[in-house]
């Protein structure tokens, strides 16, 4: 286990080495700050390891010290052993918050494991030997008898969620153009009624083409519940059978409640730290503001702060900007579709933009990669975040060219750039404003050059979308489908959300989008 004194000694000794190479050339902390373009005070606090900022940082100091790179290594061995800390921190979380459920949790990136497998790093050889709603029934087939069986499945890992478990009880239903389950008056009183946890009630249903599963967050199905004679019923919508997109807004909704419920407090007092860096036109923030936050938390901070960067900003410009994007895979997708500020985001964005006659463009990067190692699920959460930003009038152009990874979020105009980046970012997250001609040059290139060769290019949103589905292999005509049954009724039934800082509003928002499209 990595020892929290461990960490604050090893940033200490990288501070004290800044230091000393600093006065080895007879440099003041200011002189530093100016060469990097960061303030007196970070350098300061560097030194006397209270921070370490991020990568950028640490090469513009080796390159101004002549350090040879020592610095640069010193940050990268912090930041590996910083990692390792979170990880184990995070696993213990997890342990503690689910206790021996925790034991049959998957361990992440594990191909064969847990209830959708969504976060499978598959190499481009194979795909998932099972689709997420079968492996979701072949686990309750496992299970012996009938009414009232407890299953606990399992919503894995990945780059930034920690996995979590869903608690699901399965009882018999009939199919007679409704789905209604039986349950038992034993288990209608207070089993599931009252849980604290995520849990799920289902009917399973059996057919000569095989099972199939339909399930309720336990809230809303105690509300549901009807007694009559000896045992309860309980009426499930259609709409609401685990299938790859009900399954893909579980696994995310899961992990990010999970996460966000356990740091609430921790993660307010983070971001009132993080206030202080509002003034600021450009900050690089380690890890350590958020250093008792999961990685959930960090994300939300990191993309809450970006956000409220560039609204901050975008009011002083002039044209209708081009936004450029990093998300790539679901899991960063999903934080557009649930995280309540990106929505509010997108909501103001859309009122500054109303009376203009030209559309904004956002662009993403998903290279091939991402599609191949990503199961279908993920997929579908990425293709839902870009039918939202459609849905405000946002014309969204894709780029497959890998090159274009690392191009940070941004604003762009042509005379003005705002930088916003907590996706893949060294540190919590990295702002800018920048009208340096080169800089924007790069940019502009950038934009244009997707712009005109976007993979998805199209006149209307409805083509754009039915072209990316195609890119990521979903078959648009049955997602069509299951989004205007679920945008008609709503996903709360099935992942309501428990923590503050999450709303479904996005994700319903897209599905009905989808729906509406000609």
């Amino acid at each position: 286990m990595i020892d929290p004194q461990q960490l604050q000694e090893t940033k200490q000794a990288l501070g004290k080495r800044l230091r000393d190479l600093r006065k080895a050339r007879g440099l003041r902390q200011k002189d530093v700050a100016e060469q990097v373009f960061s303030t007196r005070s970070t350098v300061a606090n560097v030194e006397a390891g209270r921070q370490v900022v991020d990568r950028i940082f640490w090469q513009q100091c080796d390159a101004l010290l002549k350090a040879g790179g020592q610095l640069t290594s010193g940050y990268d061995a912090y930041r590996q052993l910083e990692q390792q800390h979170h990880a184990e921190r995070d696993e213990a979380a997890r342990r503690a918050r689910w206790g021996a459920a925790a034991e049959i949790a998957p361990a992440r990136d594990d191909p064969g494991s847990g209830l959708v497998a969504l976060r499978q790093r598959l190499s481009s050889k194979g795909r998932p030997d099972q689709d997420p709603s079968l492996a979701t029934v072949s686990l309750l087939e496992q299970a012996a008898g009938g009414a009232g069986q407890g299953l606990t499945l399992t919503a894995p890992g990945g780059q930034y969620f920690p996995g979590a478990a869903i608690d699901v009880e399965v009882y018999p239903a009939v199919d007679d153009g409704r789905i209604l389950a039986t349950i038992p008056r034993a288990d209608a009183g207070w089993q599931w009624q009252r849980s604290l946890q995520r849990r799920l009630v289902g009917g399973r249903v059996s057919s000569p083409t095989g099972d199939g599963l339909f399930a309720l967050d336990s809230r809303q199905a105690s509300r549901r519940l009807v007694d009559i004679g000896e045992d309860a019923r309980l009426l499930i919508p259609r709409v609401y059978r685990l299938d790859a997109i009900t399954a893909a807004v579980l696994w995310a909704v899961a992990n990010l409640d999970q996460s966000l419920l356990l740091d609430d407090a921790q993660l307010e007092a983070s971001r009132a730290a993080a206030a202080q860096y509002s003034r600021l036109t450009r900050s690089a923030v380690s890890g350590d503001i958020a250093q008792d936050l999961d990685t959930v938390s960090r994300m939300w901070l990191g993309s809450a702060f970006c956000a409220d960067h560039i609204s901050r900003h975008s009011a002083e410009l002039t044209e209708v900007p081009t936004y450029w994007t990093r998300e790539q895979h679901g899991e960063e997708a999903s934080t557009w579709l649930l995280f309540g500020h990106k929505l509010r985001y997108l909501e103001e964005t859309a009122g500054r933009l109303a009376n203009s006659a030209q559309h904004a463009t956002r662009m993403f990067c998903v290279p091939p990669a991402a599609v191949s190692t990503s199961t279908e699920p993920e997929r579908i959460l990425l293709l839902l975040a870009v039918a939202l930003m459609e849905s405000f009038g946002i014309n969204v152009a894709v780029t497959d060219e890998p090159d274009y990874s690392s191009l940070p979020g941004l604003v762009l105009t042509q005379r003005r750039a705002i930088v916003a980046s907590w996706i893949r970012a060294d540190g919590v997250w990295h702002v800018d404003v920048t009208d340096q001609r080169s800089t924007l040059a790069e940019y502009r290139d950038a934009v244009g050059h997707v712009r005109t060769h976007s993979v998805i290019a199209a006149d209307t949103a409805c083509r754009r979308l039915q072209a990316f589905a195609d890119y990521l292999h979903l078959d648009w005509a049955w997602l069509r489908t299951r989004c205007a049954e679920l945008g008609e009724y709503g996903l709360a039934g099935i992942a309501q959300p428990r923590s503050r800082l999450l709303s479904l509003d996005g994700v319903d928002r897209a599905c009905r989008f989808v729906a509406s499209l000609p």
